[in-house]
């Protein structure tokens, strides 16, 4: 009862301490488009900004998968290369005349296979998880140029396909749809369930969440589990809306996928998430894109704008945590 009373106590100041990082947050996409509004004619459109939700898409479904892992307190390096594995699997299979149903469900099951895989080295072969999703990029990168021979798949595109990454239902884009409907699923399991709850007991405290009966090693191959699930449908939409699936699909997602979710208010100490403050996040991360195209600057500075986010975020937790020690 006492570990329990702790553990409602410590998530309440995690949620109003979150509840004030997604309002700044808020008030950032509120500023940038004043001041975008005012710079360019063409930034505050619906057609603009439906854009950039679409392309931020991608990065939001990583995103989910990796807010659950970085709560652990783990990290994940390997979600663009599942990403592409899984919409390779698809691609491939449907190029050999293999029925859409299979074909998807197999993409499905390489990125949940490959993301317990890293789950059970993790847990089993005590790799830490760093060198362990990396040394799955590593490999799966390779096996990406080996499977493909480095020339991409093509001709693989049939009508039901085609809809899931371009298609629209009463004119909003699938792929948002997609988002949409795993943020809600996702958000419930993260707030509401006894899973999520676990996620975030053993990120804020490992001992404490064994002593509590929690079975970790289990709860981990799960998360890692479900980083690769979401990567499988990132990597599936992808492949449809792209039309093509090079060796080199998905590269730098995994950077883009932790950004989003450590600006999104996500601790990378563990025991803190916010899943809406992954969309934003992602959400941001495009928007600057979007802003410095259509400001005619040079979208190298995106790089460099997205590390400066992030180390002022990490940096205002780092000094929060030592006021607090204090």
């Amino acid at each position: 009862m006492k570990l329990n009373a702790a553990t409602e106590l410590g998530t309440g100041k995690i949620k109003k301490k979150i509840d004030r990082q997604l309002i700044g947050l808020l008030i950032f996409v509120a500023a940038m488009m004043v001041v975008m509004t005012c710079l360019s004619e063409s930034f505050l459109t619906v057609s603009n900004l439906t854009n950039v939700f679409r392309q931020s898409v991608f990065i939001m479904l990583l995103g989910f998968g990796m807010t659950f892992v970085l709560t652990t307190g783990g990290i994940d390096l390997s979600v663009g290369v599942m990403l592409a594995l899984s919409g390779g699997m698809t691609g491939w299979l449907l190029s050999m005349n293999v029925n859409i149903v299979p074909a998807i469900a197999a993409g499905l099951l390489i990125g949940v296979l490959v993301g317990a895989g890293n789950g059970l080295m993790i847990t089993k072969l005590h790799i830490t998880p760093f060198i362990a999703t990396l040394a799955t990029m590593s490999i799966g990168r390779g096996v990406m140029y080996v499977w493909t021979n480095s020339i991409p798949f093509r001709n693989y595109m049939v009508g039901g396909f085609r809809f899931i990454g371009q298609g629209d239902i009463l004119g909003l884009q699938f792929p948002i749809i997609i988002a949409i409907v795993a943020f809600i699923i996702l958000q419930f399991v993260y707030r509401c369930t006894p899973f999520g709850r676990h996620v975030t007991a053993y990120g804020s405290n490992e001992e404490a969440a064994k002593v509590s009966g929690i079975h970790t090693d289990k709860l981990l191959i799960k998360v890692y589990a479900l980083s690769g699930l979401m990567a499988a449908i990132a990597g599936i939409t992808l492949a449809s809306r792209l039309e093509t699936v090079h060796p080199e699909m998905g590269k730098g997602y995994e950077l883009d996928a932790i950004a989003a979710a450590i600006i999104g208010g996500t601790s990378l100490s563990g025991g803190k998430g916010s899943l809406v403050g992954t969309v934003l996040g992602a959400f941001i991360i495009y928007l600057i894109s979007n802003a410095l195209n259509l400001l005619n600057i040079d979208p190298d500075w995106e790089t460099i704008v997205k590390g400066i986010i992030i180390l002022i975020v990490v940096g205002v937790e780092f000094l929060s945590h030592r006021g607090k020690k204090e």
